[in-house]
């Protein structure tokens, strides 16, 4: 499927395994700024840029639903296992095991909260999705981040294990993105050769008369 003509001049004036590459890389960097690896400030702009790799899925995938369903897949998994990427990571730099008792609850439509009392009587929320089956008054175990940047955790950080998903959502985030750029530019020099004027379709002209014999 052919995109905006900007577009496909820039994949025509460009070799196909380095237009490859360039996507290939701005993908992967992508994916990473996604998850969080190369800053929590680069989130958003990565997002954004995601937006425009969307785009770019779009405009030469034609009818591969399949293809931009795994995009934004992938993306949504980036983004969600980079919020426990750095809440681990947080965890991993600054927290311990606390004891706190567990002194309010709240539970909405789409999610459940709670507030924890520590031993020195200060107040903090409680870890992501709510105390589960705790009751105000009970007396729970948490893994706390003493600077207070993260909410705590029901268990030990796990950094490699988000790494490792951080990595394979890429992998396919990435691949997403590479598979619409073959098929663009596929499309492109399919297109170009099967133009008017096109160095295929040019009439061969007739070999030349011998000129005749004198006697």
């Amino acid at each position: 499927m052919a995109g905006p003509a900007w577009l496909d001049r820039l994949e025509l004036r460009h070799s196909a395994p380095r237009f490859y590459a360039e996507v290939t890389v701005l993908a992967a960097l992508d994916g990473a700024m996604l998850c969080g690896l190369v800053g929590r400030w680069l989130v958003l702009p990565g997002l954004a840029l995601a937006l425009v790799l969307l785009w770019l899925i779009a405009v030469h995938t034609g009818q591969r639903i399949a293809l931009t369903l795994m995009f934004l897949l992938s993306t949504a998994v980036l983004f969600v296992v980079g919020l426990f990427l750095v809440q681990d990571r947080a965890l991993q730099q600054h927290g311990e095991w606390i004891d706190v008792v567990v002194t309010s609850k709240a539970q909405t439509r789409v999610n459940s909260t709670c507030e924890l009392r520590r031993s020195d009587g200060a107040i903090v929320a409680g870890p992501v999705g709510g105390c589960r089956g705790a009751r105000p008054g009970d007396r729970i175990r948490v893994f706390h981040d003493t600077e207070g940047r993260v909410p705590p955790s029901w268990s030990a950080p796990h950094v490699a294990r988000w790494l490792w998903a951080a990595a394979g959502a890429n992998i396919a985030f990435t691949a997403c993105a590479l598979s619409a750029a073959v098929l663009g530019v596929r499309g492109n020099r399919r297109a170009d050769a099967q133009r008017p004027g096109a160095p295929g379709d040019r009439p061969v002209p007739p070999p030349p008369r011998n000129p005749p014999v004198s006697q």
